[in-house]
C-alpha cells in the first residue's frame, strides 16, 4: 500500500502505481485529498477496483465479439462481415489470452508469423480490429509493434480498343454495366444496386450499393463515404442504357446481376477475348480519361466518388509511366534514325 505525503499546501497526495505504458516506463495515479487517511483510502479504493477488472478482463476473443457487435449498428453490412471474418480466422494464437495479460510480444509474434505468408495490407487489418478492439476496452492501452512494410499497389488500365472490344462483345445483360463503369466510373456494387428510380432529371443518383453481409446474403447499404453519395450527369454513350423501358418499374434494377454474378461474366468475356482484366480496371479507365481531359483532381473525386485522391493519383502516375516510356521510345527512334542517315552519308563518302 503507497504512502501518502505531504504537499507544500497542506493537502495529502498518493501515487499509485499503474501498470507501464507501451514504451516500458511505469505510469502512476495521483489521488489527493484534505487527510493521510482520506488519500491513502482513495488510492486503496482505486487499486482494489483495478484488480478486481484484471481478473474479470475479457479475452482476445471475447473482445473482439463484444467490439464487433457494439458497432454493428453503424458499421456497413460488408465490414461488418469482414470484421467476424478476420475474427474467426487470424487470432488463434492468442484467442484465449486476457486482455489485461496482453503484451506487445505476444502480438508481434502473431504479425510476424502472419507476415510470412500474408500480404502486409492483411496484416494490417488484423492488427487494426485487434487495436480498436483494445481500446474499445481500455482507451489507455497502447501496443509497440512494428508491421510490414506497405506495398504499391500495381493497377491496370485498359485501352480504348480494349473497352471497346469489350463492349461490342458483351451479351445484353452484361454491357450496361460495362458501359455504367467505363464512362461513368461506377463501382461494381454500385452498378448492381442501381434502379430505374435512380434516374433523375438531372442525372443518375448513386446513393447505395449491393454488398454480402455477415450470413453471405446480398444487402443494399449506404455508400461508406459522404463522397459515395452522388448525382452524375449522364454521357451520351451510356444514355440508351439508362433510358427506362415502358414495362419497367421504378424499384426494378437496371443491371440484374449480384456483383459476384456479373464479376463471373465479366472474367467469361475477358477469357472468350484473349484479355487479362478485372472489372474494376474500367473505373481506372475511366480516371484515366478524366485526367487526359485535363479534368482537376477535385472534379474526378467528386464524380468516381472518392473521399481521397489516392486512386487519382495511381493512376496518374501510371499515365506519367506510360508517357514517359512513349517519350523515351520517341529519342531512342529519333538516335536510330540520325546514326543510319550518318552511316549512309560516311557510305557515300570515298576515299581519294
Amino acid at each position: 500500500m503507497p504512502t501518502a505525503k505531504k504537499l507544500p499546501s497542506g493537502s495529502w497526495r498518493v501515487l499509485a502505481y499503474a501498470g507501464k505504458d507501451a514504451q516500458g516506463k511505469r505510469k502512476y495515479e495521483s489521488f489527493t485529498a484534505p487527510t493521510k487517511r482520506e488519500a491513502e483510502r482513495l488510492a486503496a479504493q482505486w487499486q482494489l477496483t483495478l484488480e478486481e477488472r484484471s481478473t474479470q478482463a475479457p479475452t482476445v476473443e471475447e473482445q473482439l465479439k463484444n467490439y464487433i457487435d457494439s458497432c454493428s449498428g453503424v458499421l456497413s453490412p460488408r465490414t461488418v462481415a469482414e470484421y467476424r471474418k478476420l475474427a474467426a480466422r487470424y487470432y488463434e494464437t492468442i484467442a484465449s489470452v486476457r486482455l489485461n495479460r496482453l503484451t506487445s510480444d505476444q502480438v508481434q509474434r502473431l504479425v510476424s508469423t502472419l507476415a510470412l505468408d500474408h500480404s502486409p495490407k492483411t496484416v494490417r487489418n488484423v492488427y487494426g480490429l485487434l487495436t480498436a478492439a483494445l481500446r474499445a476496452w481500455n482507451p489507455e492501452r497502447r501496443l509497440n509493434i512494428k508491421l510490414p512494410k506497405k506495398q504499391k499497389t500495381e493497377i491496370e488500365i485498359p485501352t480504348a480498343d480494349q473497352v471497346d472490344l469489350l463492349t461490342s462483345s458483351a451479351d445484353a445483360v452484361l454491357r450496361p454495366a460495362i458501359v455504367l463503369a467505363s464512362t461513368m466510373g461506377l463501382r461494381r456494387s454500385e452498378i448492381c444496386a442501381l434502379t430505374w428510380s435512380c434516374v433523375r432529371k438531372e442525372g443518375l443518383r448513386i446513393s447505395q450499393a449491393l454488398v454480402k453481409d455477415e450470413h453471405h446474403e446480398f444487402v443494399t447499404k449506404a455508400p461508406k463515404s459522404t463522397a459515395g453519395f452522388r448525382t452524375l450527369p449522364i454521357p451520351l454513350p451510356a444514355l440508351p442504357y439508362l433510358t427506362k423501358p415502358q414495362d419497367a418499374a421504378p424499384g426494378d434494377r437496371i443491371v440484374p446481376l449480384t456483383p459476384d454474378a456479373l464479376t463471373r461474366r465479366f472474367e467469361r468475356l475477358c477469357a472468350s477475348l484473349g484479355l487479362s482484366l478485372r472489372f474494376h480496371a474500367l473505373r481506372h479507365y475511366y480516371a484515366s480519361v478524366l485526367l487526359s481531359l485535363g479534368v482537376p483532381d477535385k472534379y474526378a473525386m467528386a464524380r468516381m466518388g472518392h473521399a481521397t485522391p489516392n486512386m487519382i493519383k495511381n493512376v496518374y502516375q501510371h499515365l506519367m509511366a506510360d508517357k514517359d516510356k512513349e517519350i523515351t521510345d520517341t529519342i531512342d527512334a529519333y538516335y536510330a534514325t540520325r546514326n543510319a542517315t550518318q552511316k549512309n552519308e560516311n557510305a557515300d563518302i570515298q576515299p581519294s
